[in-house]
């Protein structure tokens, strides 16, 4: 018998497979370290959104504490702690409701370095009694109080 050995077996991968595998190889890394990222830059957002909406809700609550409708009219300046200095203003209309006023409420957020200025408005039903004249709070309640009756007599007639 003879001892037969194949001259021409393969024993590695050709250069064309090793090639392949490594321009896979270096695809696959740039799509994943692009993804990486692309998730850290968006979790650095989402931060810097959730640290902007603190401090917006930091001054609002400061500047509703304001017991003197002149001076919460007037307005403020704050430093806050991630986004600089907050300047607010708001205008305060009366309602139809005792002690109800309709506010609509301004912030300014201004970072550090002037970098860009963030405004925000919202509006506000504020319920406050330090607000109103008592005059005015007695006139309201006899308006009401006409309205419920009116509404009884005219509900009792059915």
């Amino acid at each position: 018998m003879k001892n037969f050995i194949d001259k021409h077996t393969e024993y590695g991968f050709t250069m064309v497979e090793v090639t392949l595998a490594i321009a896979l190889f270096g695809l696959t890394m740039v799509v994943i370290t692009q993804a990486f990222v692309n998730t850290l830059v968006s979790l650095d957002s989402i931060e810097s959104e959730a640290d902007v909406q603190s401090d917006i809700r930091f001054v609002r609550a400061l500047a509703l504490e304001e017991s003197d409708l002149d001076e919460f009219e007037q307005g403020g300046n704050v430093e806050t702690l991630s986004s600089g200095t907050a300047s607010w203003q708001a205008t305060v209309e009366e309602t139809r409701v005792s002690d109800l006023f309709s506010v609509q409420l301004t912030i300014e957020l201004t970072p550090p370095g002037d970098t860009g200025r963030v405004t925000f408005n919202q509006d506000l039903m504020v319920l406050r009694p330090t607000w109103s004249d008592p005059v005015e709070r007695s006139e309201l309640i006899a308006e009401a109080r006409e309205r419920l009756l009116e509404t009884r007599q005219h509900n009792e007639f059915r």
